[in-house]
């Protein structure tokens, strides 16, 4: 009675979960927080390498934990992405990155796994200086940007079709426009963020799929105890709505609801390098249908500033100071 309970499970969950996982983890570049930045002052140049591991593998169905299946299946996936952004005047910047997945890597007890790697999207964004007081240490900071699938998709490991959340381009062009607004006050500052993604329609040799429209919106409180040293403490949600099939088919085990707390820890060398720690740790999950869900996130970003007016200012001092060479 027992394995026929577990193989009745089994079946309802195949033909009503189809697909599951990608909701859980989309396919393309995962979401990294650099974005909650203001403008750049013009000619200064910001270049950072992050690596992101993430793992992912309770299932739930609304916000309660589901435990009835009859096998556990889990996620991780190691991700690298380059960043970089430079201010062409006070008041525009232009930001790109580009994402390359190690593995994206769907484990299911007593089957092969499921391995995704390689290029990912590229991205590139506009954000605007849209006002700045340096007195009131204001900022607020408005972005456009679009992505571009240019890597991987439709990929197959050994013969075998990938799933779509584990192929490491979308597949689809992605349009984001996002506002940031930061408040000092005095070490501390106070900071906001809200996000919206609109996901093209995926039509490929092997998928046809559209991800719902995703909403993010964070505050995060900034917090300098020496000089060097940078502490972060983020609260973000994350909306995204049901995903379509063809016929304008909706995917009812799709779209969610998730609020994460991701604390962050930045030390400032010498010369304008930094090194960060964060991870993303989910507080609330809600899931339509029975999906598998994000687990958590951790997450290392080396980043180095180029102030090229200052580097310019530095070689005409030392060029004005060296003695004239009399004929």
């Amino acid at each position: 009675m027992s394995r026929f309970k577990d193989f009745s499970l089994l079946i309802l969950f195949l033909i009503y979960g189809s697909g599951l996982w990608a909701q859980c983890c989309t396919s393309g570049n995962p979401f990294i927080s650099d974005a909650e930045q203001p403008a750049l002052q013009s000619r200064i140049l910001n270049a950072s390498l992050t690596y992101r591991y993430s793992h992912s593998g309770p299932y739930y169905i609304g916000d309660a934990h589901f435990t009835e299946l009859p096998y556990q299946e889990v996620a991780y996936s190691n991700y690298m992405e380059l960043q970089l952004g430079y201010g062409v005047t006070n008041w525009l910047t232009v930001l790109t990155e580009l994402g390359y997945s190690v593995n994206k890597t769907l484990e299911t007890p007593g089957v092969d796994s499921y391995k995704g790697y390689g290029l990912g999207d590229a991205a590139l964004y506009l954000k605007f200086n849209a006002y700045s007081n340096s007195k009131l240490r204001l900022t607020i900071s408005p972005t456009i940007g679009v992505k571009f699938p240019i890597g991987v998709f439709d990929q197959e490991v050994d013969n075998v079709q990938l799933p779509i959340s584990v192929q490491p381009s979308s597949g689809a062009f992605r349009y984001i426009a996002n506002i940031f607004v930061s408040k000092g006050f005095g070490k501390t500052a106070i900071a906001g963020f809200a996000s919206y993604e609109y996901s093209q329609l995926i039509q490929s040799g092997n998928f046809y799929y559209k991800y719902g429209d995703q909403w993010i919106g964070s505050i995060y409180f900034n917090y300098r105890p020496w000089k060097r040293l940078i502490l972060d403490l983020q609260v973000r949600n994350e909306f995204r709505g049901k995903s379509s099939r063809e016929n304008s088919e909706i995917v009812e085990a799709s779209g969610y609801y998730v609020i994460y707390f991701t604390p962050q820890v930045t030390y400032a060398f010498k010369h304008n390098w930094y090194l960060s720690s964060f991870a993303d740790i989910p507080l609330y999950k809600y899931y339509n249908g029975i999906q598998m869900t994000f687990g958590y996130a951790v997450a290392l970003r080396l980043t180095k500033k180029i102030d090229f007016i200052a580097i310019q200012a530095r070689t005409q001092a030392r060029k004005s100071n060296q003695p004239t060479v009399e004929e």
